[in-house]
């Protein structure tokens, strides 16, 4: 096979040919072997795959596996011969939980995509068995077919294979394996080489004391800057975005991947449509559609258009179209950031797609992969990616995808227009069942409309739309020459009309300052809304009870709320020999100079200071409760004592790299959410693991419930058997005494 001999020479990839089929056998005494052996034996190999399977169908034999496990001096035995020339394979589908078990592995199965050769992608993971333990062994497997048989064949460097590099120690640094991108490698081995020296104990990174939660402030940086310089009635929400959809078509491949498993068919790009928003100053907004088609490619001027973009003479419609959005992106930025350079406005405009974690995604990742371009980490998987951010390397423009529906909730977009948008639009529909690659040209460009039986769907069992809709649609396909305009008019309809939900969605959300894009789900925004609503109880009409509630965070009030009975602050020479460590390393790992740093031997000195100074940023006396650290004042320099003033710790956090009135902002916040008891971050370790035990995956329903003694009703859950529901209900009795948090 042409795809291998690379990999084969490379020694990523090993192949055992043997009379009988026991590959997967073969496999995992290679992997074994290879361990134990300098130099691997074939002959060796073969003869401990047939112990493998012996022991794995509990032959009985000279080639069964007794105490030494990995004895390779078996002979031949005529019994299990006989098993071996009957032996039809191994099932993935009914024996691999068990090949699992028996032998502790974890199983990673690839595969090869021919459509792919020469790409990065072309060999992907096609499923993992088992959990990794301390004790399992990784078995990673190649699944190949000869046009009659399937075989597996160890893979020893699935990075080489798969063309992808991933830190074997930490396995969270990823990069793409390149022979032009040198400088790329050398980041990577420059990281492994760092991350080999360093332990990899999972540890959870804390702050020293507890920080305020308030994403929709601190994690967002226009609105930090707003609200640190006073300036929120300036506040908006981002309004530009970009709305896209790909249409396909499929053909019959009928495949089999496994003996249990086939693949019916595979789809094929046909087009690929966006609808750019433009927002004015006035809320209103300009429309800008596009519609790239597999018919653009054999047209006159396409190689003009590839030129004019940079783009090689073999990329499809779809980089094209992906050239052209990176420059309406530009535009749309333009339009958003504010007038203000001063105010931060991240560079990057939000392309969202329905249903586009499991289809729309897949179809642009070699469009995506490219030199111009970097890809970051997915939120989500592979095969359902939520979130991923990509960087034009020249312009820096960036380019989120979203998956549009986390926005609206598990819906089809048929509903979803129909729920949150307006009510006079309506989704068209397409038989695309009709269309494959034989047909496309043909089909697309007759000039009648469609039949009636051309809209049966075999996937919903029925037809797609009723006698009505198909009349409707007669007399729509009149206004088109032919059934390709109605292709394109049906595909920009699709994401045309989910701009009107998308922009009641954003301002649902800007009436309470939360900016919805921002965001990358419906859930991620009302955690926003939870926390900014806690700082300003006001604008969530949350003041019908005044005793009850409190005032809003203001910028320029005072929330100090020192502890009178907290005991001042004595340092000690542990307490002071672990800063100085601490600001050595911090110091090293940013390349500044450490020869003139604070030293253990400056005890006494800063012992005395401690007691009789305040905080340098907010004035507060240092306790036990509000510890002393030191921060540096020009921020370039190491932590020497003329660099270096008395600060609390967590005003020292807050301080940082930032802006003076945006760290003060931080300060207030925190001491807002101390005197009113709001929720803080954890910063003692031996709290988040009691918690994170507790914590658990599947379905859950939450309850957020403010109790107040001698108001709040006691609450039951009462079972409807009628209805097939659980109720919530207050009962007749109220709650005397709060005794502890939940």
């Amino acid at each position: 096979m042409p795809y291998l001999d690379k990999h084969v020479k490379q020694h990523s990839v090993h192949y055992i040919d043997s009379d009988y089929k026991i590959c997967f056998f073969i496999a995992l005494a290679y992997r074994i072997r290879s361990e134990i052996d300098e130099k691997v034996n074939n002959c060796q190999v073969i003869s401990f795959a047939k112990q493998l399977f012996a022991y794995f169908y509990r032959i009985k034999g000279k080639y069964q596996l007794f105490e030494n496990q990995y004895n390779n001096a078996a002979k031949k035995d005529q019994s299990l011969n006989k098993y071996l020339q009957e032996y039809q394979g191994f099932n993935i589908s009914t024996e691999m939980t068990k090949f699992i078990d028996t032998f502790n592995l974890v199983v990673n199965i690839y595969t090869y995509h021919e459509e792919l050769d020469g790409k990065t992608g072309q060999y992907r993971l096609f499923n993992s068995y088992g959990e990794l333990n301390n004790e399992s062994m990784t078995l990673d497997l190649l699944l190949i077919s000869d046009g009659t048989e399937q075989h597996v064949m160890y893979v020893s460097n699935v990075q080489r294979l798969t063309g992808v590099l991933i830190c074997p120690y930490c396995h969270d640094y990823v990069t793409i394996l390149s022979t032009t991108n040198k400088r790329a490698n050398e980041y990577f081995n420059t990281h492994v080489k760092k991350c080999k020296s360093s332990t990899h104990t999972p540890f959870i990174l804390l702050h020293d004391v507890p920080m305020p939660i308030c994403p929709a402030v601190l994690n967002h940086p226009a609105i930090e800057y707003l609200m640190a310089y006073g300036l929120m009635d300036q506040f908006k929400a981002q309004r530009g975005f970009i709305k896209y959809d790909f249409e396909t078509f499929s053909d019959q491949v009928m495949k089999e991947i496994t003996d249990q498993t086939t693949l019916l068919s595979q789809l094929s790009k046909l087009s690929i449509v966006s609808t750019e928003v433009f927002p004015n100053q006035d809320k209103s907004y300009e429309l800008v559609k596009r519609c790239y088609t597999l018919f653009d490619e054999s047209y006159d001027n396409y190689q003009e258009q590839l030129e004019n973009y940079g783009l090689p003479p073999n990329s499809s419609f779809v980089h094209l179209w992906l050239a052209q959005t990176y420059e309406s992106a530009e535009q749309i930025y333009q339009c958003m950031k504010y007038d203000d350079d001063n105010i931060p406005f991240d560079k990057c405009v939000k392309v969202l797609g329905w249903n586009s974690s499991r289809f729309d995604i897949a179809l642009l990742w070699d469009a995506l992969d490219c030199e111009l371009r970097s890809m970051g980490v997915p939120i989500g998987d592979l095969n359902n990616t939520k979130s991923i951010t990509v960087i034009h390397k020249k312009s820096h423009m960036k380019l989120q995808f979203i998956y549009a529906e986390n926005l609206f909730g598990p819906l089809t977009l048929k509903a979803c227009v129909k729920n949150y948008g307006d009510k006079s639009e309506h989704k068209d529909v397409f038989p695309y069942e009709i269309i494959n690659s034989k047909n496309w040209k043909e089909v697309l460009m007759k000039t009648d409309p469609l039949e009636y039986e051309d809209f049966k769907s075999q996937l919903k069992g029925g037809y797609s739309i009723t006698k009505d809709e198909y009349d409707y649609y007669l007399i729509d396909f009149k206004r088109f020459t032919n059934r390709l305009e109605y292709l394109k008019y049906y595909n920009i309809n699709d994401t045309e009309i989910m701009v009107k939900q998308l922009m009641n969605l954003i301002d649902t959300f800007e009436q309470f300052n939360i900016d919805a894009l921002h965001y990358i789900s419906i859930a991620s925004c009302a955690y926003a809304m939870k926390h900014y609503s806690t700082y300003f109880p006001s604008k969530f009409n949350l003041e019908s009870d005044q005793q009850t509630y409190y005032e809003d965070f203001d910028i320029n009030a005072g929330y100090s709320n020192p502890n009178p009975n907290a005991k001042p602050f004595k340092l000690t020479a542990g307490y002071w020999k672990n800063k100085c460590y601490h600001y050595n390393q911090q110091d090293y790992n940013a390349g500044r100079e450490t020869e003139k740093n604070v030293t253990p031997d400056d005890y006494d000195y800063y012992k005395s200071l401690f007691k009789i100074s305040v905080c340098s940023i907010c004035s507060a006396k240092f306790t036990y409760d509000n510890p002393p650290s030191l921060d540096r004042q020009d921020n370039e320099l190491p932590h020497t004592k003329d660099n270096c003033l008395p600060a609390c710790i967590s005003c020292n956090i807050a301080h940082a790299n930032r802006d003076p009135k945006i760290a003060s902002l931080h300060i207030k916040m925190r001491q807002y959410a101390i005197k009113h008891n709001l929720p803080m971050t954890i910063s003692d370790e031996r709290v988040y693991k009691l918690l994170r035990e507790c914590i658990t995956g599947g379905l859950a329903a939450v309850f957020h419930r403010e109790n107040i003694a001698g108001k709040t009703h006691i609450n039951e859950l009462n079972y409807d058997e009628q209805s097939n529901k659980v109720i919530s209900q207050d009962n007749e009795n109220v709650i005397t005494h709060i005794f502890a948090l939940e």
